[in-house]
């Protein structure tokens, strides 16, 4: 009887101990699966960029390319409910005379301004 008590009274204890570590498990598993998705677009957005950039018979715009370009998590061109938009941000700038240009993008999403960057250098062969 008395061992019962003490593994309910243990037990207890164990739980009420978890119980403040589920709120930060919690915002670091949001945190990764925003990441995760955010990095996904980040790369599709440098090759596509990069893709347009190569083909010779494109003519390439440079400056801002895209700002502020909603994306939406579940791929679609507009949101559903409970979709987490991302914003892209494309800027593109001419490396001197030669056919190089850096693509600068930058994804970020509703509560995290800074989001993930990287750029990429292309270069075209004519």
């Amino acid at each position: 009887m008395v061992e019962s008590l003490v593994a309910v009274f243990l037990t207890a204890i164990a739980i009420i101990t978890l119980m403040p570590m589920q709120d930060r498990a919690i915002n670091m598993m949001s945190r990764s699966d925003y990441l995760g998705r955010a990095q996904g677009i980040l790369q599709s957005e440098l090759e596509l960029q990069e893709n347009q950039l190569m083909n010779s018979t494109g003519t390439v715009t440079t400056g801002v390319v895209k700002n502020n370009l909603a994306v939406y998590a579940s791929g679609l061109t507009t949101g559903i409910s409970g979709d987490a938009t991302f914003y892209i941000n494309t800027t593109i700038t001419q490396i001197g005379a030669s056919n190089s240009w850096t693509v600068y993008v930058n994804v970020t999403w509703t509560g995290n301004t800074t989001g993930i960057k990287s750029s990429i250098i292309v270069a075209r062969l004519t």
